[in-house]
């Protein structure tokens, strides 16, 4: 089986749209339809961005991440914060609003990892990158796991978002 299939297999088990995997992951729908069509074969690194972007990994079969759940959680609500974000993209305010919540973790957090990803957020906050933001949103690799232990992305659902975000997770 060649990536475009495994992509495609992907993003029908989860019922996502070609649409919908470029907000999550930043990557032009036009991409997206030319891998999923096997008119372009995504490299490795792309089809892992994808797959994380749809909850997925690629092994010998494509299957759910395996994560305990304040982490699932967490990879939720970011999942849906980078799916607003690829909707209705970052202005300068929202640049400004992370840069200030950085600030803010900065000062109460301690260690050497949580300072490295600390670091690593600012690069992304000063590039003003929406798509490397969105990579890391959905990342479910360590990396992208030990990043959002310092996220700088509070504020950026509504109430009424994150509920329903908590609301879908299974007890």
């Amino acid at each position: 089986m060649n990536r475009s299939e495994v992509l495609r297999r992907g993003m029908d088990s989860t019922g996502t749209s070609q649409v919908e995997l470029s907000r999550l992951t930043g990557l032009p729908p036009s991409k997206i339809s030319r891998y999923v069509s096997g008119k372009l074969e995504p490299s490795e690194p792309t089809l892992e961005l994808l797959l994380s972007g749809l909850g997925l990994q690629a092994g010998f079969d494509v299957s759910p991440v395996p994560m305990e759940r304040t982490k699932r959680r967490s990879w939720l609500l970011h999942r849906q914060i980078s799916h607003k974000l690829g909707v209705s993209g970052i202005d300068d305010s929202g640049w400004d609003r992370m840069q200030r919540n950085l600030d803010r973790v900065r000062s109460n957090t301690q260690g050497s990892v949580h300072g490295r990803n600390l670091d690593r957020w600012q690069r992304i906050i000063d590039s003003r990158s929406l798509r490397n933001l969105q990579r890391v949103l959905v990342d479910t690799s360590t990396d992208g796991i030990e990043m959002r232990e310092v996220s700088p992305m509070s504020g950026f659902l509504t109430e009424d978002e994150r509920l329903g975000v908590l609301a879908g997770i299974q007890r």
